[in-house]
């Protein structure tokens, strides 16, 4: 392990969208072995965000302002996950 790229921890933070309140993404942080940081967004999610549970995540809507729209983002990554991963 010399990069330290082989063990990431991901935390996301996620929004109530439409009347159901279905999670969706709004901000994806990745770090790796050592705590660089390799990806830290506030992505804004696909549909209309009805809950922005901030008290649990602290996303409020103005950073949903600037947020880099979900299908944008998820071309960003800078970490594919592996089969092994998927698993965890």
């Amino acid at each position: 392990m010399e990069s330290g790229t082989e063990v990431v921890a991901m935390d996301c933070e996620m929004v109530g969208l439409g009347p159901q309140g279905e999670s969706g993404l709004a901000r994806c942080s990745l770090v790796d072995l050592h705590g660089t940081v390799l990806y830290d967004k506030f992505i804004r999610p696909e549909g209309e965000i009805t809950d922005y549970r901030t008290l649990i995540s602290g996303i409020t809507p103005w950073h949903m302002q600037e947020a880099t729209p979900f299908a944008v983002a998820r071309l960003e990554a800078p970490v594919h996950p592996s089969p092994v991963a998927a698993q965890v």
